[in-house]
């Protein structure tokens, strides 16, 4: 079994690391360096840097066109496995792969399909998720499972702290589901279940509205946290709100007059952080950030910003 291992982002860095200790990675194909935040300097895809210090052949590619295929095909790779890649494989591609092509998937399919399981877990204020090792079919996300591994949430994740343990436990996940393909005991089964789906995350979707309900709000900051984090407007200013207190299942039991219109700043507590009023509960936040400042802890921001509680936010 020769592999081209395909992937971009840092979740799939650990999978690539496990599979190359137990098994022949012949080539890895990455995405091309992209400028990076500061518009300058280009920035090396982490698969890629990982690629390298694994000391594999590295591709990038912008289009997986006739170029791509034959610098691909050199490497005579009989099996694709693909994580967090970022692009769709056509039918010309796959067929250089004869074993196997295999995708990770950080949900339990046929939920949250898509470009952003992770986020769509925790905004979904879903109680558990999992990771799906799937055979990649022409209809996103449809293939048929060869495994699937499932585990609680807390309701306190974020996008960055779920990432960092899907990258771990995805990293095993494969190399046992390679180890059931190269021992001829494979099987895969259909799909079961209504799908759902996933969209691209944008900057728009980190505007917060008070008018929705704590848990949402909660949920909708954890799951732009680290990029492009939730934001809202004080005094004129573009404010960004980074962390919140507790569990998904703890918002909403604060008592607090329904009369204080949404998005008031109504309270601070030590143990809880700042207290803001929604449509359905206080929404307790413990890091905030004035764009083009420093991200601080709620006390800090307070002592910079002592006209903020009752303020209105938004």
């Amino acid at each position: 079994m020769r592999i081209l291992f395909a992937g971009t982002a840092e979740i799939a860095v650990p999978s690539l690391r496990a599979l190359s200790q137990h098994y022949d990675i012949a080539a890895v194909l990455t995405n091309t360096d992209k400028r990076g935040a500061r518009g300058k300097a280009l920035v090396a895809p982490p698969v890629k840097v990982a690629g390298e210090a694994l000391g594999l052949p590295v591709l990038q590619f912008d289009h997986l066109g006739r170029e791509a295929r034959e610098a691909v095909s050199i490497y005579e790779c009989d099996t694709l496995v693909c994580f967090a890649y970022g692009r769709l494989f056509g039918p010309k591609f796959l067929g250089l792969f004869p074993n196997e092509q295999l995708n990770i998937h950080p949900s339990l399919l046929p939920l949250l399909r898509g470009p952003s399981p992770i986020q769509g877990a925790i905004l979904s204020q879903a109680s558990e998720s999992g990771i799906s090792i799937q055979r990649i079919a022409s209809e996103m996300d449809s293939g048929d499972l060869l495994l699937a591994e499932q585990f609680p949430l807390n309701g306190d994740e974020t996008t960055e702290s779920l990432s960092a343990f899907v990258a771990e436990r995805a990293a095993d996940l494969a190399v046992r589901a390679l180890s059931r393909l190269q021992r001829g005991t494979a099987v895969f089964s259909r799909q079961s279940g209504e799908a759902t789906y996933t969209k691209l995350i944008t900057p728009e979707m980190a505007e917060l509205d008070f008018s929705n309900p704590a848990k949402a709000l909660h949920a909708q900051i954890r799951a732009m946290t680290p990029w492009p984090k939730a934001r809202t407007t004080y005094q004129g200013q573009t404010l960004l709100i980074t962390g919140v207190h507790g569990t998904i299942d703890e918002i909403g039991e604060d008592p607090y007059d329904a009369e204080v219109p949404v998005g008031t700043v109504i309270a601070k507590q030590k143990k809880k952080g700042i207290a803001i009023a929604t449509s359905e509960g206080l929404l307790w936040v413990t890091r905030l950030q004035l764009e083009k400042r420093k991200e601080m802890d709620w006390q800090s921001f307070l002592n910079g910003n002592q006209d903020f509680l009752g303020s209105r936010l938004g």
